[in-house]
């Protein structure tokens, strides 16, 4: 592999002809042919476009044809090709420069210019009044959405929005989002930016429209649909020439990377930090909670924010325990990962000197957040990552991994670009009127995590983040797995499946459009058992993470199940698919297989309030490899009655004829 290329991806593959442009990255194509955009973008073995991705320009409200399609190749190395792109159309000419990465992630930076204005044979007029970027996909590639923030503000994710589902019939319309995916359960395409500073709409114009069209489901980017204020009203002139409106912003075709193969075998046990000594009291038989762990099935435990004296600092509150923490995991065959987050503490040694560069800042200069801990006692402002906080988490990172022997480190919200307003980093922006505006620094983010990634997996390790309901693939490209289920915890007890329906799942929570692999967060209690959550995520080939020991001797039965019949590997049928191996004739109970050649292990889960008796149909003579009483096998040995109590998940092994 590549140094400049770290592992899974490959190097990019360009090859410019002409006015044809080809771009290969792992699992993706990207093709331009006398185009400003890509003709064909193809992942996950699909051709994701019904027709050409195209820029639509108009002038006094009149679509002009554009001419004068031109490349220039800038740069090649095996990370990343950059070439320019010229157009006209009008009277403005569009110059774009495209750089490829080998993750798939495609940046545009886009100007529109006056072009020929200033001549007296075209009127001195600049007459461009309606900009839009349209994404005709094939309507299969494009039957579910995910859009990031789910609501008015990205820094607390609203928690009565969801914003992932199955597209409606009457589409989708939406204000400016930095981030707008369309897609299907294996694959999709991303649009992202950070800024809204010019994109300038009337009054009750959806800047980002998913519409089906019969065969296609049509994604527009409205950027303008008035004349742009930088020109309205002036006259181009040689001596005062009207300015360039520029645009930056990315694609992607997801997934961005291979699912990992061992994703079924990261059992992990999520906990709090107790620095008393706790974790390695014995109890009657003479274990402690390690001993317990390891019996259970656990490799990797993840200790949350309490081991660092000063929130993400990285400085354990005891050196000597947490070490010995450390090699008592290992000691057991347990990898352990430590908790660094999104924000900056007021008891960190140079809190004086930084806080003004590392912290967020609205519009009107106050700072955002944060959590409020006791010994040592402090406050934890949210940081911007566009700042100096990026460089100095990845130095402290470097130090945990190489003091405390760390096998990974799991991120609270580090893949999450939220909106941020500091000059002092290049964040946000003053209008005409002189209001200051927020921005989302994804591109900062992205190369923040960019960096982390190589810096964590040079030393061996892997990164988890909890990203809560932002789906980036920009940013989460660099990480291991993800943990998403915060924001919606509350709506979730009050309404299972009618606020996080089945298709949002999917869209949201599953991973597999990404590329990468999930844990379901679920807060255990009444309302919310452990045996709940885990009937919601079997069926999509997910597994909750429990947070304490109770919750850990329920799944680690389904962590033993899954890993001996090796379900990494096997083939999946999920319980939407058509023609599968396995048909419930009961409503509102699903049921997801995998395959390694003629045997089979069913999951199922029922989401009827009360147990049942499911009716399945095979599509082959069954023999069950153990006997069941809750398991009545049909004569014709192709049909079963399941005994299935409510909202709990149930196992079937079988080989087929």
């Amino acid at each position: 592999m590549s140094k400049m290329v770290p592992e899974p991806w490959s190097p990019v593959e360009f090859v410019l002809e002409g006015t044809k442009a080809v771009a290969k990255v792992w699992g993706r194509e990207y093709v331009w042919e006398d185009s400003l955009f890509p003709v064909s973008i193809q992942t996950a073995g699909r051709e994701m476009l019904a027709a050409p991705m195209r820029l639509h320009a108009l002038f006094d409200r009149e679509e002009a044809e554009v001419t004068h399609t031109s490349y220039t190749p800038i740069s090649a190395a095996e990370d990343k090709v950059v070439f320019t792109v010229g157009q006209t159309t009008g009277n403005i000419v569009i110059n774009a420069r495209f750089t490829i990465e080998y993750d798939g992630y495609i940046e545009c930076a886009l100007s529109v210019i006056p072009f020929w204005s200033f001549s007296p044979n075209h009127g001195n007029v600049a007459k461009l009044d309606g900009l839009y970027v349209e994404i005709p996909m094939r309507s299969e590639n494009a039957e579910l959405f995910h859009f990031w923030p789910n609501g008015e503000s990205g820094i607390i994710p609203d928690q009565t929005i969801m914003s992932s589902g199955a597209v409606p019939d009457e589409g989708v319309d939406c204000p400016f989002k930095p981030y707008f995916w369309a897609g299907w359960e294996f694959g999709g395409l991303g649009l992202v930016t950070e800024s809204d500073e010019n994109i300038q709409l009337k009054a009750g114009t959806p800047c980002i429209s998913l519409k089906k069209a019969g065969e296609r489901c049509v994604l527009r980017w409205n950027l303008l649909n008035k004349q742009p204020r930088q020109w309205g009203g002036r006259v181009d002139r040689w001596t005062d020439a009207l300015e360039p409106i520029d645009y930056i912003f990315g694609i992607q075709a997801t997934p961005v990377k291979e699912l990992r193969p061992d994703r079924m075998d990261v059992k992990i046990f999520h906990d709090g930090y107790h620095g008393d000594n706790q974790m390695l009291e014995l109890d009657a038989q003479g274990k402690n909670l390690f001993d317990h762990l390891k019996d259970e099935g656990v490799n990797w435990i993840i200790f949350h924010e309490g081991w660092s004296a000063i929130q993400n600092y990285g400085q354990a509150v005891n050196e000597e325990q947490f070490r010995q923490y450390v090699e008592e995991c290992h000691k057991r065959g347990i990898k352990v990962m430590a908790y660094f987050g999104y924000e900056y503490a007021t008891n960190a040694p140079e809190w004086h000197e930084k806080k003004d560069d590392y912290l967020i800042k609205t519009p009107d200069g106050h700072l955002v957040g944060g959590w409020q801990r006791f010994n040592p006692c402090q406050r934890d402002y949210m940081v911007c990552y566009a700042g100096g906080y990026a460089q100095g988490m990845r130095d402290r990172v470097k130090y945990a991994m190489e003091h405390y022997h760390l096998d990974g480190i799991y991120t609270d919200g580090t893949y999450v670009p939220w909106e941020c307003a500091n000059e002092k980093h290049g964040c946000g922006y003053t209008d005409e009127f002189g209001v200051r505006h927020t921005t989302f620094p994804v591109f900062a983010v992205r190369r923040h995590v960019k960096e982390l990634y190589e810096l964590v997996h040079g030393k061996g390790g892997i990164i988890d983040t909890h990203q809560s309901s932002c789906l980036m693939a920009p940013t989460l490209a660099f990480a291991d797995c993800f943990y998403n289920g915060e924001s919606i915890q509350s709506k979730l007890k009050e309404d299972f499946l009618g606020f996080l329906n089945l298709p949002a799942f999917r869209t949201e929570f599953m991973g597999k459009n990404i590329g990468l692999f999930p844990q379901l967060l679920a807060t255990v209690d009444e309302k919310m058992p452990i045996e709940k959550a885990t009937a919601l995520s079997l069926i999509h080939d997910v597994l909750p993470r429990p947070c304490s020991l109770d919750s850990v001797r329920y799944v680690s039965k389904f962590w033993k199940a899954l890993n001996e019949f090796g379900t990494g590997t096997a083939e999946w049928h999920p319980y939407w698919e058509k023609n599968g191996p396995v048909t419930v004739e009961t409503e509102n109970v699903y049921c997801s297989v995998y395959q390694k050649e003629n045997e089979y292990l069913a999951v199922l889960s029922s989401f009827n309030e009360t147990a049942e008796e499911a009716a399945v149909r095979f599509a082959g003579r069954v023999e069950f490899e153990c006997e069941d009483a809750e398991v009545a096998a049909g004569a014709d040995a192709c049909s079963a009655s399941v005994k299935l109590p409510a909202f709990q998940p149930k196992l079937l092994r079988f080989t087929m004829r």
